[in-house]
């Protein structure tokens, strides 16, 4: 068993976990999603990017019951416990963890305590390297396998949760269970469902026989009838001192150890968060710091961890963390070296070895392409943007139904489907007719099929005519059949016409425009009284077939200009679906591009993944041919590179181009006021996108602003005013 596991049941390959991953360990392959346990940090933004409750770690509620069942069992809890508790004594969750039947209840805070002594001394030995804190195991984690030629600036110490556990097993408890909000923790005490874990976990000894996230303490309190609120209030039974109460907060690890050592954090510099933790590791590489102590937290300190419950905020958990830790101050309990003084035990090793799955020849090339991402989606710091969105995603879910001759795949997750996938799934429960428009390419068949599919209809044919491929001669006896002697080379029994034979399921009419008006003419009459007669025949013939018609054309010109008839577009236009163009719904570019590397791979037995910078000058292109242009190119690639790893150097050059056209340098002659200047770049950058993308809201999706922002500044720069 893995750390992190995928429910393909639920998942539904929107692939919102490949793309926020940070350093790419999210894969797609063979239908599923699976976390590469090699080069996963543990840090959990796949977890909280997914919307559908497919990621999750594996439960180990069941571990913690089984171990507490043999008794004497140790709690070593993480000080920001209060945080995902905010509403009750914390000294009452204390006394529902003794509830649950822990022998003893020890502070994590007080290992911190324990390690300003081991710092001290890495601090001292290293000869003017900057030594980096290891309090983060994602961050250790990040280092081990991604970042090898910084291991040796890694103070050989072990995590405050550690320290404690091996007390706890010094002082007589032979068994511990930690609570914590980190996922990466597992992977640092070798504790992964007693599977397959890290190679760097396996190589950490002492540590938690179990470890249990907030979130699955929650759980346990209820599967055990526990309220807090109603438990008795207890102190731990090993308490820290004060300082290392605050090792959740950011640079929680240099205000716990200067508390003993003073020096300790004079210059210290301090990273949270995975892009500045990189920003940091690469300044390191280059000899850009110099400072003696670096701290690096992938979470926004331990207040932001994955394994909190949800609908809690972190400044929340953060207060609840002070407040804590202001009452704990005098309130005194036994110190970790008492403990150990009073069971006998003799000096706890505090000490550990990191290690690298990669050589350090290979090291470098390895890391910056598949560490260094900084990538919308990957970045930590806009998971609060991924979690407004979450809404969205959750209702606009991918959906495969099996067509007559193959799939029919909805990828849709963009905000610009949204009323797309809303009125396609009220629609697809009645029989109205349906008008779909859209660009050539954007996939109006793919959602007449959805529609079909999904509706009451569903058992009966879907039946397709492309209006502009069949030669006009020929489209009203394919429409309307004929019977026997209706013109030369009729058949003898005569010929149902598609119309007829999509009797009780869908007719589509592709094209649609592209229909004569005479027999635009007829069409109405069908729709009107829901009856035909054959080409040759006199015989009405009832028919009940659902219309859905679709075009790129713009039909109310067509209409205007005597093209097409307006009574039969008034029957036609009953419920209006417009598709929007790839570009306005570029969100979508990635899970398409996941989606069609995946069919054609398995099609033609050659799964391809896709570096970062190639997929990046995908969703910088423009798409003139929109998603049937974005699926052939990925067939191209994957039929013609032999890597398994399509990178940049593949993308065909317009693509390329096109993409460095976007990313050309925008700036301002001389010196001006900075307002002035200000106007100036925005100007630059509208008109830039104003070139690739077809309307002013694609415009504002591709520079990260509300659509009115543009529209003022376009009629302002237009006016020549300024402000």
């Amino acid at each position: 068993m893995d750390l992190i596991e995928t429910r393909d049941d639920l998942c539904t390959r929107c692939y919102a976990c490949v793309r926020a991953c940070p350093v790419e360990a999210m894969h797609a392959a063979e239908g599923a999603v699976r976390a590469d346990g090699e080069t996963c940090i543990g840090c959990g933004i796949c977890l909280e990017e997914c919307s559908h409750g497919a990621i999750a770690l594996a439960d180990h509620t069941q571990l913690a019951l089984d171990l507490l069942a043999q008794g004497d069992t140790a709690a070593v809890i993480s000080p920001g416990f209060p945080g995902a508790f905010p509403d009750d004594d914390p000294l009452r969750v204390i006394g529902a963890l003794r509830a649950l039947g822990f022998a003893e209840v020890w502070e994590a805070a007080a290992g911190a305590e324990m390690l300003a002594s081991t710092y001290r001394v890495a601090l001292e030995s290293a000869l003017g390297r900057t030594v980096i804190a290891s309090t983060c195991p994602a961050a250790v984690r990040l280092i081990e396998a991604h970042r090898p030629d910084l291991v040796q600036n890694l103070a050989p110490a072990v995590s405050p949760e550690i320290a404690a556990s091996r007390a706890a097993r010094a002082s007589g408890r032979p068994r511990v269970v930690c609570i914590t909000p980190c996922a990466a923790f597992r992977l640092e005490c070798g504790d992964a469902g007693r599977g397959r874990v890290s190679p760097a976990a396996r190589r950490i000894e002492g540590g938690a026989d179990v470890v249990l996230t907030f979130s699955e303490l929650s759980e346990l309190f209820d599967k055990s009838g526990l309220r807090v609120d109603q438990c008795p209030p207890s102190a731990p039974d090993v308490a820290a001192e004060g300082p290392g109460r605050v090792l959740p907060l950011p640079a929680g690890l240099l205000h716990s150890v200067e508390a003993s050592d003073g020096a300790f954090r004079r210059g210290a510099v301090n990273a949270a968060g995975f892009r500045e933790c990189m920003e940091v590791l690469d300044a390191m590489s280059s000899g850009g710091i110099t400072a003696p102590v670096v701290e690096l937290s992938i979470c926004r300190g331990c207040v932001d961890g994955p394994g909190y419950p949800e609908n809690l905020g972190a400044w929340r958990r953060r207060q609840a963390v002070l407040a804590y830790s202001a009452a704990m101050e005098s309130a005194g309990g036994t110190s970790v070296l008492e403990r150990l003084a009073c069971s006998g035990a003799g000096r706890i090793d505090l000490s550990r070895t990191f290690f690298s799955s990669l050589s350090s020849e290979a090291a470098p090339a390895h890391c910056r392409e598949r560490a260094a991402l900084g990538t919308r989606s990957g970045d930590p710091d806009a998971s609060q943007t991924g979690k407004m969105e979450r809404g969205r995603y959750a209702r606009s879910a991918s959906h495969s139904f099996a067509a007559d001759s193959e799939p029919v795949d909805m990828v849709a997750y963009s905000p610009a489907m949204e009323s797309v996938i809303a009125l396609m799934q009220k629609v697809s429960s009645v029989s109205s007719t349906v008008l779909i428009t859209g660009a050539s390419g954007v996939g109006k068949e793919v959602v007449a099929r959805y529609i079909h599919r999904t509706g009451n209809r569903s058992a009966e044919p879907f039946v397709k005519i492309n209006c502009a491929a069949i030669p006009e001669t020929l489209l009203e006896s394919e429409l309307f059949g004929y019977e026997e002697g209706a013109f030369t080379g009729a058949r003898r029994s005569g010929k149902p016409g598609l119309i007829e034979l999509a009797s009780g399921g869908t007719l589509f009419l592709d094209e649609i425009t592209e229909m004569p008006m005479a027999l635009q003419a007829k069409l109405l009459q069908v729709l009107q009284e829901k009856c035909l007669v054959r080409v040759g025949g006199t015989k009405q013939i009832r028919v009940d077939a659902r219309v859905i018609a679709a075009t790129n054309r713009d039909i109310e010109r067509a209409v205007k200009e005597g093209r097409f008839r307006n009574d039969l577009y008034y029957r036609l236009n009953v419920i209006p679906i417009r598709v929007p163009s790839l570009v306005e719904r570029a969100g979508d570019i990635a899970p398409l591009t996941y989606h069609f590397l995946e069919k054609w791979g398995a099609r033609y037995g050659r799964p391809r993944r896709i570096s970062r910078e190639a997929r990046e000058a995908l969703e910088r292109y423009g798409w003139p041919g929109n998603v049937r242009e974005l699926e052939n190119v990925l067939e191209f690639l994957v039929v013609t590179v032999d890597a398994p790893v399509i990178g940049i150097e593949h993308i065909p050059t317009h693509i390329k181009s096109a993409g460095a056209k976007n990313t050309a340098e925008v700036c301002v002659s001389g010196i001006m006021p900075l307002r002035k200047a200000v106007e100036e770049v925005e100007r630059q950058l509208i008109e830039r996108a104003s070139a690739t993308c077809p309307s002013t809201y694609a415009i504002a999706r591709a520079l990260g602003v509300n659509q009115s922002t543009i529209v003022r500044k376009i009629q302002r720069f237009a006016n020549g005013r300024s402000g």
